[in-house]
C-alpha cells in the first residue's frame, strides 16, 4: 500500500503549548501562539487544571487539557513526600494528551506546570523546545534541558550549563499588540482612560498578583503626586489587594480623575504608551515589555525569587536605562525623590528610554516561532523519510 506524502505535508502542524503558575509564563505561549495560528498551526494547552493557564487557554480559544500538580516544596513539609508521586502522575496523564494529539511539537515556557510535559515528551520522543525567560535558568527548565530539541532564552546568560542542547537567544515573546501599540494615537489613548495629555504620568505595575510592598509605599505618596506635583498616576493594584487597598486611598486624590487603579490591566501595553516613567517588579515579562516599549524604569525587584529578578534588570539598570531600588531599601520619601527627580527631567527621560529600549527584542516572537516550525518540518522530514510501502 502506498501512503500518500503530499496529503501528510499538507496536514495542519500540531503544538502542544505549556508552562504556567503565573502570568508571566503564559502570556509568552500565548503571544507565540497566536503567530503559530496565523501559520495554521493547530494549538493545544497542557497544564493544571483550574489555574491561570486554564482560564487564558479559554480565552484564547486553545484546547485545554489539565492535570493536578504542584509546584516543588521548598521546604521540608510532609507534602515532599508525596511529590514525586504526584509528579508521576501528571507526567502519566500528560503521557494521554500526548498520545492523544500526536503533536509535532511541544513548546513550553517553565513553571512547574511544564515540567511533567516535558517529562511526557522526552518519554513519547516528541521534540520538545524549552524556552527561559529570566537570565537565570527556572527549576523546570533546568530538570528538563537535557533531551530537548532546542532551547530558547529571554536574556543572555551563561550556556555551559546546556553542553550537548542547541541553544538560541531569541528575546522573550511579546503579544503582537505591544509591537503595535506605538502606532496608536496616544491623545485617544487619554480620552480612553480619562486621562490629561498636558500632565505626566506614572504607571505602576506589580505584575499579574499585583505587589504590596509597592502598593503600601505608593498609598503614602499619592497626595504628593496628585494633588502637589499634578502627576497621574495609573495602577495595577493587582486582584487579591485591589478591594482593600481602594478603600484606603486618600478621598481627595480619589475625587480626581489623575489616579486610576484597576486590579488588572488586559492591555497593559496601552498603559505603557501613556507612561513617562514606569514603577515595576523586574519579572522577566515586565522587563521585557519595558524594553521593547523603550520606558523608563524604576525597578523594585521581588526579594524571594532566588534574585532571578534582580537579575533580569541588571543590564538595563547599569546601562543606566532604569534605576533598581531594592525592596529592603523602599521607603516612601526615597520612592517620591526618586519619581520626582526622574519624571520633571525631559532630557533624562529621553536619554532613559533610548538605552533602555536599545535591550528590547521586538522580534522575538517571530524568531521563536521560525525556530518551532523548522522543528516541525524536521520532524515531518524525518517521518516521511521512515515511510516504506507496508
Amino acid at each position: 500500500m502506498n501512503v500518500d506524502k503530499s496529503k501528510m505535508k499538507n496536514q495542519k502542524p500540531k503544538i502542544v503549548l505549556c508552562g504556567g503558575g503565573t502570568g508571566g509564563h503564559i502570556f509568552p505561549s500565548i503571544a507565540v501562539g497566536e503567530v503559530l495560528r496565523e501559520e495554521g498551526c493547530d494549538l493545544f494547552y497542557i497544564g493544571v487544571n483550574g489555574r491561570i493557564e486554564e482560564k487564558l487557554s479559554d480565552e484564547n480559544n486553545i484546547d485545554f487539557y489539565g492535570y493536578e500538580f504542584s509546584g516543588f516544596p521548598r521546604k521540608l513539609q510532609k507534602e515532599l513526600l508525596f511529590w514525586p508521586f504526584n509528579l508521576l502522575k501528571a507526567v502519566s496523564k500528560a503521557k494521554i494528551y500526548l498520545n492523544y494529539i500526536k503533536p509535532d511539537v511541544v513548546f513550553g515556557t517553565g513553571g512547574y506546570s511544564s515540567a511533567p510535559v516535558f517529562i511526557a515528551a522526552k518519554r513519547l520522543n516528541i521534540p520538545y523546545i524549552i524556552h527561559n525567560l529570566d537570565v537565570r535558568l527556572g527549576l523546570a527548565n533546568k530538570f528538563s534541558a537535557n533531551g530537548a530539541a532546542l532551547v530558547t532564552l529571554g536574556f543572555e546568560s551563561d550556556k555551559s550549563f546546556f553542553k550537548d542542547t542547541e541553544v538560541v537567544v531569541t528575546g522573550n515573546p511579546v503579544r503582537k499588540s505591544f509591537v503595535d501599540i506605538e502606532q496608536l494615537d496616544k491623545l485617544k489613548l487619554y480620552e480612553e482612560f480619562n486621562l490629561s495629555p498636558d500632565k505626566k504620568t506614572l504607571f505602576v505595575i506589580g505584575g499579574s498578583q499585583g505587589a504590596n510592598a509597592i502598593n503600601e509605599t505608593m498609598i503614602e505618596i499619592l497626595k504628593e503626586l496628585v494633588l502637589n506635583n499634578n502627576i497621574q498616576v495609573i495602577h495595577q493594584t493587582g486582584e487579591t489587594t485591589h478591594e482593600n487597598y481602594i478603600k484606603r486611598i486618600p478621598s481627595k486624590v480619589a475625587e480626581t480623575t489623575s489616579y486610576l487603579a484597576k486590579p488588572f490591566f488586559t492591555n497593559p501595553e496601552k498603559c505603557y504608551h501613556l507612561a513617562d516613567l514606569v514603577i515595576s517588579r523586574s519579572g522577566a515579562m515586565t522587563t521585557t515589555e519595558i524594553a521593547v516599549l523603550g520606558k523608563p524604569a524604576i525597578f523594585i525587584p521581588y526579594p524571594y525569587a532566588g534574585n532571578h529578578q534582580e537579575a533580569n534588570a541588571m543590564s538595563i539598570v547599569s546601562s543606566g536605562g532604569a534605576v533598581l531600588m531594592r525592596q529592603k531599601d523602599l521607603r516612601s520619601k526615597a520612592l517620591l525623590n526618586t519619581i520626582l527627580s526622574l519624571i520633571n527631567d525631559s532630557t533624562k527621560l529621553t536619554s532613559m528610554s533610548q538605552i533602555t529600549k536599545s535591550f528590547g527584542k521586538p522580534n522575538a516572537t517571530r524568531k521563536i516561532v521560525d525556530l518551532i516550525l523548522g522543528k516541525t518540518q524536521l520532524e515531518n522530514n524525518n517521518t516521511e523519510n521512515q515511510v516504506t510501502l507496508v
